[in-house]
């Protein structure tokens, strides 16, 4: 297929009619680049395209309804509205292969706007010949066989938009479909279907109702499976929303702490360690002055207190011997002692003795001369001094300095603190985040809830439906036509799952070399892996010991571990080990640890950045069309949305000029600078440029682009 030429008439800020031509006829001339600034009429015409080939179905709209409508009208050029009849059209002319002849179709569509009602008028040539009913419907399901419309995006590549779809976990749905369209495998696919439907047509009365009971089980399976992969895509839609509110109350709070906001909860903190404080400086202050007031001076003195305790044990013990010597008597004792005691002093001196103090001086005057109470006041001091712990008076101290720099940081934070009024707002802001996502999270649970049902309910169906097949195959009358087509069933499914199975490694090998063309890290991805269901599973190259192997299983369990190191690497090391099953492996890893391995490394595509996922995507783009050998043109919108200065030349110089014999550019002076028009130039079969006159709404066109060569 080629895109010949494309007409708008009164079609968005296209006023009047405009038109390009995109023929390429030198080979080595493959590019169409169309120039613009922002708003200049690129996504217009991308739009144009997209509308003139498929109608409604660019919308995703079986037919013409009131929201195709309100689309179509809102492309209408406005100075159409300020003329008698209101009229706009798109066009384009492309070339097909039809019976291996090249034939040109010229496709048109026109709106009329009367009496405030549009009405659509859609028709086509061949060769200058307007198709009839029966024609027109033969062109419009080739068309759609030959791009479907549910690849609109492969074909129309949309920069800013393309890595979205692959940011969700159903991209894999639209690779196969890709694949299976441009490859030729959906013409497998369908025989397929049809022999197997065909073993089930009926010949009896009875038979009718084994098949229609059949068939509406089948489709009540397929109902509900479309319901499931809708709640699927709804689950994770839902699930991104909510993570981009969580995004924005994150923000919102950052917002709200930086411009001086306090919330509740910090509030009430604040408030506790301020309680807090205040109580530490009440208990310090406490302590400190019972200690200056009471034992401070005791303390000052704390080198003589030794001295003072003998004094007054000094002091104690002469008061005992004056009492004692006070109290003897020589005669009492003269009386009480035997006539054989020859010195009564003698005795009485032995006596004082035993009470008299160490170097006591029965003259001297007592220093302190202090009561029994005093006394021991004086000592319980003492023995407090010389047990006080100094480490703990000045741990209170630096306490009662903290707690009291707390306070006055506390007071600080609270006075600088935003005002009510403005608190509010924020409060609200973050009220309406919260009320949202709780309504999402609803939503979430719903979904959640609904698709559990719906999956319980598919497994209860499709054992229902095979029930019922087995049923027809049981009452099947004619054996033969069965046998025959359940045979060409199967040998529909052996074709398809070899050819789908060497499609899907040619894949894996043009994608890793047509990314090293253009990436210049050539490590990112070096081995690709696709499953059955179109899963794209990404590897890097990656050394191990059969030790970290071992760790790696045992951390991951054996489902991670395969999808970590990948089919290859996994047959490898089975391969290696002699070995049939992952836990006869975990053990020959065990034994062998020091053993070295060259495998790979699981790298998540969603962990891509935005520049290497479109870099990837490009490349994966690239591989497709040249695995189909199809000749198909190659429009794209913001070429370079993603990708960095650094991959831009690569770009430019190999993936445009290689991926199709037609490529469509539509780039602002920013993207296509000079620099790289320099490079693709010599590719560059036709140039315009895009202005807009921004009062008038209006886009002129001319026959150049941005740059001179």
């Amino acid at each position: 297929m080629k895109i010949n030429k494309v007409i708008l008439y009164n079609f968005n800020s296209f006023e009047g009619v405009n038109e390009f031509d995109f023929s390429v006829d030198d080979e080595q001339k493959n590019i169409v680049l169309i120039g613009g600034k922002n708003g200049a009429g690129k996504t217009s015409l991308f739009t144009a395209i997209k509308i003139a080939l498929y109608g409604p179905l660019a919308y995703g709209y079986v037919g013409i309804n009131p929201h195709y409508v309100a689309k179509i009208k809102d492309c209408i050029n406005s100075k159409a509205f300020q003329t008698n009849k209101v009229e706009a059209r798109v066009q384009i002319n492309i070339s097909l292969m039809l019976e291996r002849e090249m034939r040109d179709y010229e496709i048109t569509r026109e709106w009329d706007y009367s009496g405030q009602k549009l009405v659509e008028t859609y028709y086509v040539k061949l060769d200058e010949k307007t198709l009839d009913k029966q024609e027109l419907s033969y062109f419009q399901n080739y068309l759609k066989s030959l791009i479907p419309p549910d690849l609109f995006e492969f074909f129309l590549f949309d920069g800013e938009e393309v890595g979205s779809v692959f940011s969700t976990s159903s991209y894999n749905s639209y690779v196969r479909n890709a694949v299976y369209t441009l490859c030729g495998l959906d013409t497998y696919e369908i025989i397929r279907k049809y022999t197997h439907g065909y073993a089930g047509k009926a010949t009896t009365e009875d038979e009718s109702r084994l098949i229609k009971e059949y068939e509406e089980i089948k489709g009540a399976v397929e109902s509900a499976e479309h319901r499931s992969e809708a709640l699927t895509v709804e689950i994770e839609s839902i699930g991104e929303k909510i993570g981009l509110l969580e995004t924005e109350r994150i923000e919102l709070e950052n917002a709200f702490k930086n411009a001086g906001g306090i919330t509740d909860s910090d509030r009430k903190k604040l408030k506790q360690d301020f309680d807090k404080a205040e109580r530490v400086k009440a208990e310090s202050t406490a302590k400190i002055k019972m200690f200056v007031e009471g034992l401070m001076p005791f303390y000052i003195i704390k080198e003589i207190t030794g001295s003072i305790s003998e004094q007054l044990d000094y002091e104690e013990k002469g008061e005992i011997f004056h009492y004692v010597q006070r109290l003897l008597y020589q005669d009492e004792i003269r009386r009480a002692l035997s006539d054989k005691v020859q010195s009564v002093d003698d005795v009485l001196n032995m006596l004082l003795d035993k009470f008299k103090p160490e170097g006591f001086q029965e003259d001297a005057s007592p220093i302190h001369d202090l009561s029994k109470d005093e006394t021991a006041r004086v000592n319980a001091m003492i023995s407090t001094i010389e047990h006080l712990d100094a480490q703990d008076m000045v741990r209170t101290v630096r306490e009662k300095q903290a707690a009291a720099e707390r306070t006055v940081e506390i007071n600080k934070t609270l006075k600088s603190a935003m005002a009510d009024e403005d608190a509010a707002q924020f409060q609200k802001q973050e009220n309406d985040l919260l009320k949202r996502s709780s309504a999402l999270n609803e939503q979430l649970y719903e979904a959640k809830t609904e698709l559990t049902g719906i999956n319980e309910k598919i497994a209860v169906l499709r054992q229902q439906r095979d029930h019922a097949w087995q049923k027809v195959k049981d009452n099947a009358q004619n054996k033969h036509v069965f046998e025959l087509s359940t045979g060409l069933s199967s040998m529909m499914d052996t074709l398809l799952s070899k050819k789908t199975e060497d499609v899907k490694r040619g894949l894996e090998n043009l994608i890793v070399k047509n990314l090293h063309r253009i990436y210049r890290k050539n490590n990112l991805i070096t081995h690709i892996e696709i499953d059955d269901a179109f899963q794209l599973n990404l590897y890097q190259d990656a050394s191990y010991t059969a030790g970290e192997l071992a760790y790696l299983m045992k951390n991951l369990g054996k489902t991670g571990f395969a999808t970590m190191i990948g089919n290859d690497g996994q047959k490898s090391l089975f391969e290696y080990y002699s070995v049939d099953s992952l836990g006869k492996l975990q053990k020959q890893l065990s034994f062998n640890a020091s053993d070295r391995f060259e495998l790979y490394k699981n790298i998540d595509l969603s962990r891509l950045s935005r520049g290497e996922r479109q870099i990837f995507i490009l490349s994966l783009y690239w591989s497709i069309i040249e695995l189909s050998g199809q000749d198909i043109p190659f429009v794209i919108d913001t070429p370079y949305a993603r990708i960095d200065a650094n991959h831009r030349k690569e770009i430019s110089e190999k993936f445009f000029p290689n991926i199709s014999k037609q490529v469509v550019i539509l780039s602002t002076d920013e993207e296509i600078n000079e620099e790289y028009y320099q490079v693709i130039k010599p590719y560059v079969a036709r140039e315009y440029l895009l202005i807009n006159d921004e009062n008038q709404n209006k886009t002129s066109v001319e026959t150049r682009y941005f740059f001179e060569a």
